[in-house]
């Protein structure tokens, strides 16, 4: 894969200030975060449970409102097929992200089997809805299963313009090889802590839906800033210390 070269277009506001000799202010910008989860037969009804819950608990605790950005949540289930059960959902205030945590926490199980492509298919197309005036865009990917070579989907939705993709693979049953090595962004994924973030995508590992669960209000917590980075650096070893400066990519 190749490292997209770009800038943002606060740093490109602050260039033309610079150039006339004054400084424009600083506009909000709307972060994208995207998260695709594994509802197939081998997640179950239960785990599956505990990945929406731990999803909802996170975007309570973690995703701040009335700062400098807005956050957009777009959320995917997949199995043998895949759809955004949430889409482009802006956290404005409190009430919409309590809102937000309650549609997730209701997302339903479905089963069937585990279809890559469809999953990322189905998330270019919802954050397509608004990519195009989004200061950043980046998608979490999670999943227990493994499938056929997704590439050519995963490449496609790299190109419309997402800045990167995490990865966790659960329990023994994945495809280690094939998650770090075709669908982590950008380049293979990074496996060591510190992480080599935001050069490279990273891989994490965990035993269980409970260590989703665990990982994900952390994960969140360090891209918004309202987590304390060298304390969850330490605790969790999530290596997203490089997740700001990815912020405005165009």
């Amino acid at each position: 894969m190749t490292i997209k070269s770009s800038i943002s277009k606060r740093a490109r506001a602050g260039v033309l200030a610079a150039s006339v000799g004054f400084m424009a202010p600083t506009s909000a910008g709307v972060i994208q975060l995207g998260f695709i989860i594994d509802s197939s037969g081998s997640i179950g009804s239960t785990d599956f449970g505990v990945i929406t819950d731990g999803l909802a608990s996170a975007v309570e605790s973690y995703i701040p409102v009335g700062g400098d950005d807005t956050y957009e949540v777009s959320v995917v289930r997949f199995n043998s097929s895949a759809s955004a059960v949430v889409a482009n959902v802006l956290v404005t205030d409190a009430t919409a992200r309590s809102d937000l945590a309650d549609d997730i926490r209701n997302i339903g199980y479905s089963g069937g089997g585990t279809d890559f492509t469809a999953a990322f298919d189905a998330m270019t197309g919802v954050l397509g809805n608004t990519i195009g005036t989004a200061d950043a865009s980046y998608v979490n990917f999670s999943t227990d299963g493994q499938a056929s070579d997704a590439s050519t989907a995963f490449n496609a939705m790299i190109a419309s313009g997402v800045d990167n993709v995490s990865v966790e693979g659960i329990g023994g049953g994945v495809n280690e090889v094939d998650l770090q090595n075709l669908y982590c962004y950008p380049q293979s994924c990074d496996t060591t802590t510190p992480y080599n973030f935001p050069t490279q995508g990273f891989y994490i590992g965990v035993a269980n839906a409970q260590g989703y669960a665990d990982a994900i209000g952390e994960k969140i917590g360090v891209v918004t800033g309202t987590v304390p980075i060298p304390a969850t650096l330490a605790l969790f070893g999530l290596g997203l210390v490089g997740f700001a400066g990815l912020r405005g990519r165009k």
